[in-house]
């Protein structure tokens, strides 16, 4: 391959053979060159990164526990499980006094396995694991028994809730009438087929008083689909009483009333034949037979 090269003001041009040998020396010139600039930019890259690399590193190092700190972590796990122990044996005592047991069947004096001193000290070292995991068996049982007798009281509590509120609604909620209708499947007075009735019906003249059976706070006091005037008192522990198709209604939402206040007068409002009393019982929203309660007034 020729070139011809002229310059300015000289009248014989310069001529220039390029053979194949030439060019490729050329070019592996310009490659070398280029990968030498690429390998020390790639160095300098490496020496600027190499701290954080490092740093990297020793993050992912997992820290090494020395059997002291394993120790203390043993000691500090003894310690807050008999700190636990203690609180759920207090509480245990606190509940048996409300629910009239024997303090002693509740307490930890009692029991021979019973907790005993304080947190570990590192001696216990010498003891060797196998001892290690029985003190943490035995407190980890002892926490087990512990919530059992809570739950055992209470269960014993509920039982007591509900044999006091049997005597506690053990009221008439009127003092004059005549029971017409009681809980559970009749025949419907409007349709004439069998439908379930959620209550007790009292009958009386209309303007007849009508009673709390016991004392609480009005939850509602308005009218009500199917029911009309209707008055509704809660009595802690899930109970409420339920006074409907009043003519008046004595009481308003958030009035305490006590057992025996006129809290509404007898009338025939809401889905109603004729006057008188539609009387409910509800635990924990639903409704229960109220006869349990009738019959132990009546009983009086």
């Amino acid at each position: 391959m020729k070139f011809t090269l002229r310059q300015r003001n000289v009248m014989r041009p310069l001529m220039l053979r390029v053979t194949p040998a030439t060019i490729a020396t050329f070019v592996g010139t310009v490659t070398l060159l280029a990968a030498a600039g690429g390998a020390i930019g790639y160095a300098v890259g490496a020496k600027h990164n190499q701290p954080n690399t490092i740093v990297t590193n020793k993050a992912q190092i997992a820290p090494v526990i020395t059997p002291k700190q394993q120790i203390d972590m043993v000691n500090n796990r003894v310690a807050e499980m008999q700190a636990q122990l203690l609180r759920l044996d207090a509480l245990t005592q606190h509940v048996a006094e409300s629910a009239h047991m024997p303090i002693k069947e509740f307490s930890l004096e009692n029991n021979p396995k019973g907790a005993k001193g304080g947190p570990l000290l590192e001696e216990v070292s010498v003891l060797g694991e196998d001892n290690l995991d029985v003190r943490l068996q035995e407190l980890s049982q002892l926490i087990e028994e512990k919530e059992n007798q809570l739950r055992t009281l209470d269960s014993m509590l509920a039982n007591k809730r509900v044999q006091s509120n049997q005597n506690y609604l053990a009221n008439l909620p009127v003092r004059t009438g005549a029971i017409t209708s009681r809980f559970g499947y009749r025949s419907d007075p409007f349709t004439q087929h069998v439908a379930f009735h959620s209550g007790m019906d009292f009958s009386g003249p209309q303007g007849t008083n009508i009673y709390a059976v016991a004392s609480g706070i009005v939850s509602f006091a308005g009218i009500k689909n199917g029911y009309g005037n209707v008055i509704e008192i809660t009595h802690g522990d899930g109970y409420v009483t339920r006074y409907a198709h009043a003519q008046h209604l004595a009481a308003k939402v958030g009035d305490l009333v006590s057992k025996d206040e006129v809290i509404a007068y007898m009338g025939s409002t809401g889905r109603s034949t004729g006057t008188h009393l539609h009387y409910e019982v509800l635990v924990n929203g639903k409704q229960i037979d109220p006869m349990g309660f009738v019959s132990l007034a009546l009983k009086k």
